[in-house]
């Protein structure tokens, strides 16, 4: 997409008062894009030029006003991420005016913005391409209004500073914003009868986390007389990185005009909050075979950070097929943001046409978690032998071989009683990174589980996952037999590096009871013989066979006669069998009768404290 100057020739028109950088009569006037917001301080108000005569040997003009048209309405971006805004400068009746500069050197922008050092345009008109870029990049929470103040020289030649050109509102919010990308970027041009010029919009998150159900609202009725789309509509049922949020738009006119289409859309954003946005795509008509850019692959450009390598293709054709002829990147290929290379250190093309095979190759290759937009900056003398300047912009974003991890609560074994209501199980989805995943669904048949085990539904999928979305669900363990297993839940998903990936979350489940632990002993009655050392041996079990544990005895206070080998007795599990026993002893000097009793506390199968007690008859004779 070309944006930039097209140099309109004048004939024998002269402008001495000002040249393509400025004005000399204006040499001392340091004009500045004045901030308005939060953090900015209010540069010196611009010395209005003084009024000069008609130049160009009594060429007759008009004094028409230059019209500026921000990419947004308005700007919402979320603390931490960034939005690249362009600004387009038109003139407001299609006669060309010249000399175009926005004040001084856009330094003194309010806090968290950024921008070129300067903008001079020779000439503007319809389709002249004159575009500014303006970065938001903010650190808090803040808002304000941007305000630019431009100046230049009208039709008629008397220069001109009108006040503001262009007054922007700005803020930064705590959740995301959803974001929309016009590719090319700037004024869309196409020519009169034939030509033809593909958009794409792409929309993204600014700050990469996901937001959902985006909807283009009023499409068809929004289009401008020769825009159409082969879509309907357009609706997402997830936002984030990539390219997978497109609409598709051609701008084919049949009569001269200019103007701006406008599509405002809807979408929750990361905290579910319901949220709107407009995007602003200036167009006109044009004749002079613009040299107008494709980028492959379409949309943001995505590589795997540390070791992914995404090839690049910016391809230059004209409008209408026309010729234009030497064109040159004016970006410093050398000099790309980190990840970026170019096969070449400088690149040209000495014409361009449809299909001539003048293309730039690239590769995006990350080494940081990275993001942003790659502007190039293109000159070229068109089909009507005027020289024109384009730029490209290429919005891009380093991904992770991520992966999606369920994880189960209550953690650990779950347990619930035979016969007692369902318990319920949740199990979350996220990504080991933070980063976006897509498309999840559990593979497993949730109709089809173990004996005792339901889910909510029947299927389960989640369009987005992250650590900052929701993606959960939930299952109910009741079961009606004793039983124990491991429940495999098999899952599939898109990482955030594009790949399709599976994993398998296990969850141990065993069914209690509300059983008893017995004490037996063995004897079961004692008859001894004074003198005599009796050993008795008392086994502790449950009454179902299923697990009881942290069970303890007091022995300090046994009959007289009887011994135990401590004052205490413990046992951390106790089930069937003969784990679980302690051996007392009764050894009498005299004749007696009577019962030796101790009681016993524990903590049954179903997690509930019990205590028992075992009794023991006895009697000794000489």
């Amino acid at each position: 997409m070309l944006l930039g100057h097209r140099w309109l020739l004048l004939g024998v028109l002269s402008l001495p008062i000002l040249s393509a950088c400025g004005s000399t009569s204006m040499g001392s006037e340091s004009g500045t894009i004045q901030p308005t917001g939060t953090g900015g301080t209010m540069p010196p108000a611009p010395v209005t030029p003084p009024k000069a005569a008609p130049v160009g040997g009594g060429v007759s003009g008009t004094d028409n006003t230059v019209s500026a048209t921000a990419s947004v309405g308005s700007v919402s971006v979320a603390v931490g991420a960034s939005q690249t805004i362009s600004i387009t400068f038109t003139s407001a009746d299609a006669l060309p005016l010249t000399g175009f500069s926005v004040y001084g050197s856009l330094g003194a922008l309010p806090a968290d913005w950024s921008a070129p050092g300067n903008l001079t345009c020779a000439n503007v008109g319809p389709g002249s391409g004159c575009v500014l870029t303006l970065t938001f990049a903010p650190t808090a929470i803040e808002s304000g209004t941007l305000t630019l103040d431009c100046v230049y020289v009208d039709n008629a030649g008397l220069p001109r500073t009108p006040g503001p050109c262009l007054t922007l509102t700005y803020a930064s919010t705590a959740s995301n914003n959803v974001v929309a990308s016009v590719s090319p970027s700037g004024e869309v041009d196409a020519v009169i009868g034939g030509g033809k010029q593909s958009v794409t919009v792409t929309f993204t998150t600014d700050d990469g986390n996901a937001a959902t159900a985006l909807s283009v609202t009023g499409l068809a009725a929004s289009l401008p007389a020769g825009w159409s789309s082969t879509a309907t509509g357009l609706s997402c049922a997830v936002v984030s990185t990539g390219s997978g949020c497109q609409l598709p738009l051609s701008f084919s006119p049949t009569a001269a005009g200019s103007g701006t289409l406008t599509l405002n859309y809807t979408y929750v954003d990361g905290t579910g909050a319901a949220r709107s946005g407009a995007l602003n795509i200036p167009y006109a008509t044009t004749n002079n075979g613009t040299v107008i850019t494709s980028v492959s692959p379409t949309g943001e450009v995505n590589a795997t950070n540390m070791g992914g390598t995404q090839s690049v293709a910016v391809t230059f054709t004209t409008e209408g097929g026309m010729t234009a002829a030497g064109l040159s990147i004016l970006t410093d290929l050398t000099k790309l943001p980190p990840g970026w290379s170019s096969s070449a250190k400088t690149f040209s093309c000495g014409s361009v046409s449809t299909g001539n095979g003048c293309q730039l190759q690239l590769s995006y290759a990350p080494t940081a978690l990275t993001a942003g937009t790659l502007s190039l900056r293109y000159g070229y003398t068109d089909a009507s032998g005027t020289p024109n300047f384009g730029v490209v912009n290429i919005p891009y974003a380093a991904t992770t071989n991520d992966n999606v991890i369920g994880t189960a609560s209550p953690s650990g074994q779950i347990t619930a009683m035979l016969g007692s209501p369902g318990q319920p199980i949740s199990i979350t989805f996220t990504t080991d990174d933070g980063r976006l995943a897509t498309a999840l669904q559990v593979t497993s048949s949730l109709t089809a589980l173990p004996a005792g085990w339901s889910a909510s539904a029947g299927a389960f999928s989640c369009n987005a996952v992250t650590s900052a979305t929701t993606c959960q669900l939930t299952l109910t363990y009741a079961p009606t037999g004793v039983d124990n297993g491991t429940l495999n839940l098999a899952y599939a998903y898109v990482n955030n590096a594009g790949e399709s990936k599976s994993g398998t979350i296990g969850i141990p489940y065993q069914t209690t009871t509300n059983d008893n632990v017995v004490g037996t002993a063995n004897p079961t009655m004692l008859a001894a013989v004074t003198g005599s050392s009796n050993p008795v041996t008392v086994t502790f079990t449950t009454d179902d066979g299923n697990f009881a544990g942290a069970l303890a005895a007091d022995l300090s206070a046994l009959p007289l006669g009887w011994t135990a080998p401590a004052s205490s007795f413990s046992c951390a599990s106790v089930s069937v069998g003969a784990t679980c026993q302690v051996v007392l002893t009764y050894a009498p000097t005299a004749a007696a009768s009577g019962t030796v009793a101790f009681g016993f506390n524990y903590v049954n199968s179903a997690g509930t404290a019990k205590t028992g007690t075992v009794s023991i008859p006895y009697s000794a004779a000489p």
